[in-house]
């Protein structure tokens, strides 16, 4: 069946809709469809490749001479919240048998070396023990050990009980994290600590009645992200597309002494297969003080002094991380002019705005000339790579300030976006206001992104590849404010007065605008607790999460696990023209 349109502002599911499914189904509890029809309740199994499981069809009252139908799902391996991952699609996956045994993909023995290509993805290789996991209903069992069964790790039997499938084969590592979350390769055989153990799964090689073994590598993962249920020691194992370097540096600053590189393309073989490589990550990856100095030409100076008092996070600490994060954020400076704020001795202290080139500044440093109408050119520093990002940091300036558009077009913004600023209000109405504003740009064709700013509110941008001017892209944000705010006035507010917003979220779209700034995601914020401004996934805005979650000491972490959310935000521009038309019919039908 296919469904595309607008259903009108205030119905049940109300706005645009494209749903696609195929399948049969089955009548539960009925003789027939029509005694249950006649009852008022219908009872469905479903056996589409995206919708599954008991459905309910339920009659609620009579409107206009006519019965009214609600659907809702019945709670069963497949009942998703709304903070879960979108029902998996097996694409052109076969329908087949569960197999009764298949024989493991095996990485080359010959160790490789850290390289860059797109057509391959790259994930951590954690020294655990690599299992195989069958799950047939609540039967599971794992294969590739004698030493553990599901029933030793009740926590993990548990978590892959839940899986949004009945059936399911699929591969990770076992390991037993440290304190430093680090495997601890002897703790698996410590009975005490198995409690404690987690689980990364890796590949995805059957489910329900798909044998998914043939699909591309890139595939599967996907769908075996949608399979698993939110928990904390049963874990996706994410990955860095095409920047194989960018993750041995974040291993190495981490520890980690080995990565995995597969095609994103492959089919799963068994065996020993020349699309799967085994990588040593080399220690000189890792950052140092002396290397800094020797390579980037400059001194790292006062690397001891405390930037964080209540904290203890040093100077050093601030450019070590910069360092192991530079290869995500990079891409986010690129070509932009910069705007510094200067904060010499730590957050406690004095410090100044900055946006002009210092005459003292290194001549391997580019900069670019802006000219305002009747004014003399303002010379800019622009951040091209990791030395000027970390020269940059030595100066004192522990975030950093780009435009949002770029030198080759800067009356053109690579996106749009609004800035929830709460000021006095909590941050559960922040939270809210981001659903909404999701809901209703995704509702009308658009995929927006979200981080947290890095003090008390959250960013939501739009990528338009400079396709449109600044006054356009301020005037979709404002649209979109204003009606965020109009649907949520308890909460919400576009006024720009401080003392007139109360308790209200400000909903800011003017900064949409030449010359203004947005903070780039994974820069640290000068405040309390050395904050990161984070990229979250939509899922992750469901829970109650707060922005101190998020720091200079878990972030690189994290990015390991998660791989980078943004690494689409610039490749991957959006069509204004359409979403606008889909604002326009929302409006119609509001």
């Amino acid at each position: 069946t296919e469904f595309r349109g607008m259903i009108p502002k205030g119905e049940y599911g109300g706005g645009t809709m494209l749903i696609w499914d195929e399948g049969h189904y089955e009548v539960l509890r009925a003789e027939n469809l029509g005694q249950a029809i006649e009852a008022g309740e219908i009872k469905l199994l479903l056996f589409g490749r995206r919708l599954r499981g008991e459905w309910h069809l339920v009659r609620t009252r009579e409107q206009d001479g006519r019965f009214q139908w609600l659907l809702f799902k019945s709670k069963d391996c497949y009942a998703r919240t709304t903070a879960e991952a979108e029902a998996p699609d097996p694409g052109l996956a076969p329908a087949a048998p569960f197999p009764a045994r298949v024989t493991s993909m095996q990485p080359q023995k010959k160790m490789a070396a850290p390289f860059d290509d797109p057509a391959w993805i790259f994930e951590a290789d954690f020294d655990g023990l690599r299992l195989q996991i069958h799950k047939k209903n609540d039967d599971v069992r794992l294969k590739g050990t004698q030493r553990h069964r599901a029933s030793d790790l009740p926590h993990l039997e548990a978590a892959l009980r839940r899986l949004h499938a009945t059936d399911a084969l699929l591969e990770a590592v076992l390991f037993v994290p440290d304190a430093n979350g680090r495997p601890d390769p002897g703790a698996l055989e410590d009975k005490d600590a198995l409690g404690r153990a987690v689980l990364y799964c890796f590949d995805l090689l059957y489910y329900d009645e798909w044998d998914t073994r043939s699909l591309p590598l890139i595939e599967r993962k996907e769908i075996l992200r949608a399979l698993l249920a939110p928990d904390e020691h049963v874990l996706y194992l994410d990955h860095v597309r095409g920047a194989g370097w960018q993750l041995a540096r974040a291993m190495a600053s981490l520890g980690l002494a080995h990565m995995w590189a597969r095609r994103a393309d492959s089919a799963y073989t068994s065996g020993p297969s020349d699309h799967w490589l085994r990588i040593a990550v080399p220690a000189e990856a890792a950052p140092t003080h002396a290397k800094q100095t020797e390579q980037r030409r400059f001194a790292i100076k006062n690397a001891a002094k405390i930037y964080w008092p209540e904290d203890q996070i040093t100077k050093g600490e601030l450019i070590e991380y910069y360092s192991a994060i530079a290869d995500v954020l990079l891409p986010h400076l690129l070509d932009r002019p910069v705007h510094m704020l200067r904060y010499p001795d730590g957050i406690d202290g004095k410090w100044f705005y900055q946006k002009q080139v210092m005459d003292y500044v290194p001549d391997w440093i580019e900069t670019v000339d802006v000219s305002r109408d009747g004014e003399e050119p303002v010379r800019y520093m622009m951040v091209q790579n990791r030395e000027t990002l970390l020269y940059l940091i030595n100066l004192g300036s522990i975030d950093l300030h780009p435009w949002m558009s770029r030198r080759q077009s800067l009356d053109c913004p690579d996106w749009t976006f609004i800035d929830l600023d709460p000021k006095a209000a909590p941050f559960k109405h922040v939270l809210r206001l981001a659903r909404e504003t999701g809901k209703l740009l995704r509702g009308i064709g658009l995929s927006p992104y979200i981080k947290t700013s890095g003090k008390t509110g959250m960013h939501i941008l739009v990528p338009l590849g400079a396709n449109v001017s600044y006054d356009q892209s301020r005037m979709f944000a404002e649209s979109v404010a204003r009606i965020i705010t109009r649907e949520n006035r308890e909460i919400a507010t576009v006024d720009r007065a401080t003392q007139k917003r109360g308790q209200k979220v400000y909903m800011d779209f003017l900064q949409n605008r030449r010359e203004q700034t947005i903070v780039p995601p994974y820069v640290v914020r000068p405040v309390p607790g050395a904050r990161v401004s984070m990229p979250l996934t939509w899922d992750e805005v469901s829970h109650d999460i707060s922005p101190s979650d998020f720091h200079i000491r878990n972030a690189p972490e994290r990015v390991l696990r998660l791989g980078d959310l943004w690494r689409t935000a610039l490749s991957e521009p959006q069509d204004l023209a359409t979403a606008i038309a889909g604002l326009e019919e929302y409006l119609s039908q509001s």
